[in-house]
């Protein structure tokens, strides 16, 4: 599995992966490198947890007599922090002032003199090493004057881990919410491509009335404003082209009708008879143009419908046989598809005698299959049936079929509600015609 296939196939799963990999990486080193940097870390993390503790120790100690404060340092000692009084503070050679540290315990013991230092390695006759040397002067009591040192030893792992977790809570606090932020603002920027895919399908479904909001970045907004362009461009063309096809339909049904009237007064039996034969087909290809443009002009809205109910009357006016299975609800053009399926239906009994409607309704379609016994079509003519004015054979007499445009019209009523139209010739023999469209509730 290639890891292409991996990744999320949507441009908002992919930012957010990008995101997701960025942050967990960026964390995880910051993680590695507080893991591994060891003595400034250690060394933070002791002193915040012996901080109490030496405050406590220094408040007892000046409030103590002398015998006692001598006392008091050997019982809070343990095993990895001992305490004792002596009259300067702890320096032994190679030791090292920290003066980061320093200033930061300084601002905490308010008028204590403070000295911190890291350890210069084991001390004589110790196999460990000091972490930390802590210096504290007192300023009151039998002791004042004297300092209080603290020699702080490293932790075990486990017990050293608890307290780092600690600082890990703000790194995975950041992590969670820079992740929060960034999903939802990778959704919001990705909203605008995922409205402008939709009005695209729409409009590949012949919907010209299809716009998209113009938001989001400079780049989102372009393209809106583009694809809301190109959809008034191509509506004004398409309506420009029906007004035309209309035109030329309508006005060349007066001169057909003169030349037939004409053609009537011929003596010549056999000119009269060819003449209108042929001003028949060229009114049949003029119908087609009108029926053309009618079927294009302004879309019908569409409406609940009872589809089985629907084949049931068409089947009903054209004496066809239909087994009723009940309601199959769908939000249709109710008279644009009686109009398509009339049209399938018609062609199937011109060329094939009484077809049979099937009607499956199924989880997110609709399929309606109109079934003939005929000859079928030659497969080299399959793919293009749909296109205008081509038919199976070369005429175009109303008796065998008009101009050609049945098949076109029925495949754009069907388009531009989000159905298709598909032809395949049944291996039994004859033609079945599928038409399918989306369950809209």
């Amino acid at each position: 599995m290639t890891l292409t296939r991996l990744l999320p196939q949507g441009l908002a799963g992919r930012f957010s992966a990008l995101l997701v990999v960025a942050l967990l990486a960026v964390n995880l080193i910051a993680a590695l490198l507080l893991a591994r940097e060891g003595s400034t870390f250690d060394r933070a993390i002791r002193l915040e947890g012996d901080r109490p503790r030496l405050q406590a120790l220094i408040t007892a100690l000046e409030a103590a007599d002398r015998a006692t404060g001598l006392m008091l340092p050997g019982y809070s000692s343990t095993g990895f922090t001992r305490f004792s009084v002596g009259p300067t503070p702890l320096d032994l050679p190679g030791s090292q002032r920290l003066p980061a540290l320093e200033a930061r315990l300084a601002l905490e013991m308010g008028t204590h003199p403070v000295e911190l230092r890291e350890g210069p390695g084991p001390l004589p006759g110790e196999a460990r090493e000091p972490l930390l040397m802590v210096s504290v002067q007192l300023q009151r009591g039998g002791l004042a004057g004297q300092w209080l040192n603290a020699l702080s030893y490293p932790l075990p792992q486990p017990r050293a881990w608890v307290w780092k977790a600690g600082f890990f809570v703000p790194l995975l606090a950041s992590l969670i919410g820079t992740l929060l932020v960034g999903l939802v603002f990778v959704r919001r920027m990705t909203q605008p491509l995922r409205a402008l895919a939709e009005a695209a399908r729409a409009a590949g479904r012949g919907d010209r009335s299809a716009r998209v909001t113009e938001c989001g970045a400079s780049e989102l907004r372009d393209a809106a404003a583009a694809f809301n362009d190109m959809q008034r461009r191509i509506a004004g063309f398409e309506a420009e082209r029906l007004r035309m096809l209309a035109a030329v339909g309508h006005d060349l049904r007066t001169p057909i009708t003169g030349l037939r009237l004409r053609a009537e007064l011929l003596d010549d039996d056999s000119q009269r008879g060819d003449m209108i034969r042929m001003l028949d087909d060229m009114a049949a290809m003029a119908q087609g143009l009108l029926d053309s443009a009618s079927a294009s002009a302004e879309p019908e809205p569409p409406q609940p419908t009872d589809l089985d109910a629907l084949i049931g009357q068409l089947c009903r006016d054209r004496g066809l046989a239909h087994v009723a299975q009940g309601p199959v609800m769908a939000r249709v053009p109710p008279v644009a598809l009686r109009r398509a399926l009339g049209n399938l239906v018609d062609n199937a009994l011109r060329y094939a005698g009484p077809p049979r409607l099937h009607l499956q309704a199924g989880a997110s379609d609709i399929l309606i299959t109109v079934e003939d016994d005929g000859p079928g079509i030659p497969e080299p003519l399959l793919a293009r049936m749909t296109e205008p004015f081509v038919r199976g054979e070369a005429s175009r007499s109303a008796a065998t079929g008009g101009a050609g445009l049945g098949l076109f019209i029925a495949r754009d009523i069907l388009r531009a509600h989000g159905g298709s139209l598909r032809l395949r010739n049944r291996p039994e023999g004859g033609l079945c015609v599928e038409l399918r469209l989306p369950r809209v509730p």
